[in-house]
C-alpha cells in the first residue's frame, strides 16, 4: 500500500470516503441499485414504517433530498404511504412487498462487499463503528454550533 499522506482527520474521513464510495458502486453495479439508493432502502426495510423527517434525521440529509429519494422510490413502485397513528397530518413511509423484493436483491451485492470490508479490518468492528459514532456526534455538534443543523432526538 501507498503511504498515506498525514494532513488531518477530515483529510482522512474524505479519502476513506471516496474509497469506499468506489468499492460500494463497483460492488452494487447489477443490482439494480446504487449505494446510496440502498441505505434508503436498507433504512425502510429495518426501521420502516417511519417519516421522511425521521429518516432525514437517520440519514444526515436535509429533508428535501430525503423527499427526492422517497420520490424515486414511489415512481418505482416500491413505497407504502399510511397515516402516522399519533399524528394524523403526518405520513409513515414503508417498503412495499416490491421494495422488499428490489432490497432484498439489491442486498446480496452489499452482503458481499460489507463481508469483504468487515473481514479486512485490522481492529473489531465494534471499535470502528464506535469511532465512526464519535465522528458523527462530533459532526453534529460542529454544525449545531454553526447554527446549521437540530440536535438530534
Amino acid at each position: 500500500m501507498p503511504r498515506r499522506a498525514d494532513v488531518s482527520l477530515l483529510f482522512d474521513l474524505f479519502v476513506v470516503s471516496q474509497r469506499m464510495r468506489r468499492v460500494l458502486a463497483d460492488g452494487m453495479a447489477g443490482s439494480g441499485m446504487r449505494p446510496d439508493e440502498y441505505a434508503v432502502y436498507g433504512l425502510l426495510f429495518i426501521y420502516g414504517p417511519m417519516t421522511a423527517t425521521e429518516m432525514a434525521e437517520q440519514l444526515g440529509l436535509p429533508l428535501s433530498t430525503v423527499l427526492d429519494y422517497v420520490n424515486a422510490i414511489d415512481d418505482a413502485g416500491h413505497l407504502n404511504r399510511v397515516r402516522h397513528p399519533d399524528d394524523g397530518r403526518a405520513v409513515q413511509l414503508a417498503l412495499n412487498s416490491r421494495g422488499v423484493a428490489a432490497h432484498s436483491r439489491a442486498n446480496k451485492h452489499w452482503e458481499v462487499v460489507r463481508k469483504e470490508i468487515e473481514g479486512s479490518l485490522q481492529m473489531p468492528k465494534s471499535q470502528v463503528r464506535a469511532a465512526l459514532a464519535a465522528l458523527d456526534d462530533a459532526a453534529i455538534a460542529a454544525a449545531l454550533s454553526a447554527g446549521r443543523v437540530r440536535a438530534r432526538k
